[in-house]
């Protein structure tokens, strides 16, 4: 029985706390009564359903929080959940970020960007996007159509970009466009990415016949290109209803504790996307709840809500789910559950693209032998499918470099293999180094530009592992798990044990973090090398228009040095072939920064 009486509890809405014999919480729970959903599970004597038998083997106390209504307790319990990750609560499996499409608001020429983060800051968001590669064709796609800027940094430049001249941009950085022009075309984006690319359409026709009017031939002929290409998207979309609605139909397919929610989005009658989303399930967990707690993580990360949203089965709770969904909304999002008609088509589409989710991933191979046993030697709750190792490489301080390469199932992806100039450390400082690494990479992750890992293995002892966990702590990600193998005697550490684990000699799974630390310091020392090498070639003609490979390398076999060069007057220079008289002028120009010694010689 639990140390708090049950007479003591209130009667009140609020969230309740489970927890096992070690004080771990292992299930968060809602209730419009406290009291008497507790009772179910240490007071009743009803016979209890499958997953309450379960619980009340393994609860030995509780804790609760009172909240002012139902919605409140809705609320808090989702953001429980996140925090404790209790075993037998419905979770998107990983509980990993997805993907959004950002377009910026706080730039006089916004952008669309990947994120992965959201953020109070007046842009507006496109997603979740749980099929990341499909994102990422969505954002070419739009940067096709749509011309607006790609560059990071915002500044005026003498001459257009290679975008620009491609039309994929329409050249802010030169003035070419007026931000109220610019911003035309953003809103016709948001559009787009609302599903309204009928209105995008009649937009750019009314332009097109305006510049027509006008003899603005040239950009008549444009938009009828992006007219051209927003036809053929919007005839790859499947129609759903002739009426100008915005619904969400969710549908949950399962097998034990493998589960897939699929939610299909139609926008203005179109269907826009299909997102499937993988869940971590308990056992005796039923439907309804599996539906009610997706939704509420779900949606809590969506920015922009439908009209409605479609179920196969009513909730208990609909009423508390509604009055949140309408809080987020600033309007009412009901919950329907259709029996015939189009609805229930639309519906019966999510249930097939779940149950197809879910058939592909019962049928996904598990994952090597030598990934489970090092999931199982390093404790962790699920096999580290994805394993990235991280190595510096420095000659005496000098360029050091920090590289990332990954394992994916036991075997190198060398599409996900990174590499970093260390910028903030002097000097000699290798645990400074891979801090710096660490942080950056998982900030990487976190933008969408590279996959999480599931095991961050870092090359070296207690103190490179240190400082990787303090990286972690720095950059406020809790994702990834921690381990180290030091060189010398092939010892693993991991965070919080004094002690190297007892990984076998000659197993698959030391073998395993052997094969990773080895890449990743071959792959370190080569690009170390390559830096080392491309310096050496490097002089201070690099950089100057109208000086490349050939003419830089006439120059020097001619006179000799880079010094030699700067020597020679403007008419000297031009006695080269091919050296005219403006190029031997912005090489004199350009030598002469190097006056006092600091030129570098070939």
């Amino acid at each position: 029985m639990p140390r708090t009486p049950l007479g003591s509890v209130p009667t009140g809405p609020g969230v309740y706390l489970l927890k096992d014999g070690r004080g771990k919480v292992i299930y968060v729970g809602k209730a419009r009564n406290l009291r008497s959903r507790l009772r179910a599970y240490f007071g009743s004597s009803r016979e209890p359903d499958r997953k309450v038998r379960v619980l009340r083997e393994k609860v030995r106390s509780f804790d609760y929080i009172l909240t002012g209504s139902e919605t409140e307790a809705l609320i808090l319990e989702s953001n429980l959940i996140k925090e404790h990750k209790p075993r037998y609560n419905v979770k998107l499996k990983d509980d990993k970020r997805y993907p959004f499409i950002k377009i910026t608001k706080d730039e006089d020429f916004p952008r669309a960007l990947v994120t992965r983060v959201v953020r109070e800051d007046g842009s507006r968001y496109f997603g979740p996007y749980t099929d990341a590669r499909a994102m990422r064709r969505t954002l070419r796609l739009i940067r096709q159509i749509f011309p607006i800027r790609q560059c990071g940094t915002f500044k005026l430049l003498p001459r257009p970009c290679l975008n620009y001249q491609i039309g994929r941009c329409l050249g802010p950085c030169t003035g070419e466009v007026s931000p109220e022009e610019y911003g035309e075309v953003v809103g016709q984006l948001c559009l787009f990415l609302e599903g309204r690319g009928d209105e995008v359409i009649r937009l750019l026709e009314e332009q097109m016949r305006r510049a027509v009017e006008d003899l603005r031939f040239e950009e008549a002929a444009r938009l009828r290109d992006r007219i051209a290409d927003m036809t053929k998207v919007q005839e790859r979309q499947r129609v759903l209803t002739a009426r100008d609605v915005s619904r969400d139909a969710v549908a949950v397919a399962r097998v034990e504790r493998r589960a897939y929610a699929s939610v299909v989005r139609v926008r203005s009658g179109k269907l826009v996307a299909c997102e499937n989303c993988p869940l971590s399930v308990g056992p005796k967990t039923d439907e309804e709840e599996v539906v009610e707690t997706f939704l509420k993580q779900f949606y809590a990360l969506s920015p922009e809500l439908p009209d409605e949203i479609l179920l196969a089965t009513a909730l208990p709770d609909r009423e508390a789910i509604e009055t949140w969904l309408a809080e987020r909304a600033k309007r009412r999002v009901p919950l329907r559950t259709p029996q015939r008609g189009e609805k229930r088509l639309l519906l019966a589409f999510a249930e097939t693209n779940a149950k197809d989710a879910l058939r592909k991933d019962l049928e996904s191979r598990d994952p090597p032998q030598a990934v489970q046993e090092l999931g199982d030697a390093l404790r962790m709750s699920r096999p580290p499918r994805l394993l990235s190792a991280v190595d510096v490489s420095n000659v005496s301080g000098s360029m050091p470099v920090g590289t990332v390469v990954t394992f994916r199932d036991g075997r190198p992806d060398k599409s996900l293999y990174r590499k970093y100039r260390i910028r903030s450390v002097k000097g000699v400082d290798d645990y400074a180094m891979i801090r710096e690494t660490v942080r950056r990479h998982v900030k990487r992750c976190e933008k969408g530009d590279c996959e999480m890992p599931d095991l961050l293995l870092i090359d070296g002892g207690k103190g490179q592992l240190s400082a990787a966990r303090e990286a972690l702590r720095e950059a406020r990600v809790r994702g990834p798990r921690l381990a180290a193998i030091a060189k010398r005697e092939e010892e693993v550490f991991v965070p919080g044990r004094a002690s190297p684990l007892p990984i076998p000699e000659g197993s698959k799974a030391r073998r395993l973090l052997q094969r990773a630390r080895d890449e990743v310091h071959r792959f370190s020392v080569e690009y170390h090398r390559a830096l080392r090498e491309s310096s050496g070639r490097r002089s201070a003609l690099d950089g100057i228009e109208g000086i490349g490979e050939n003419r830089k390398t006439t120059l020097l076999k001619r006179f000799g040095s880079v010094s030699a060069i700067a020597e020679l007057s403007v008419e000297e220079l031009m006695e080269v072939p091919g050296i005219g008289g403006k190029t031997a002028r912005r090489i004199k120009e350009a030598l002469g920064r190097f006056e006092g010694g600091d030129r570098e010689t070939a």
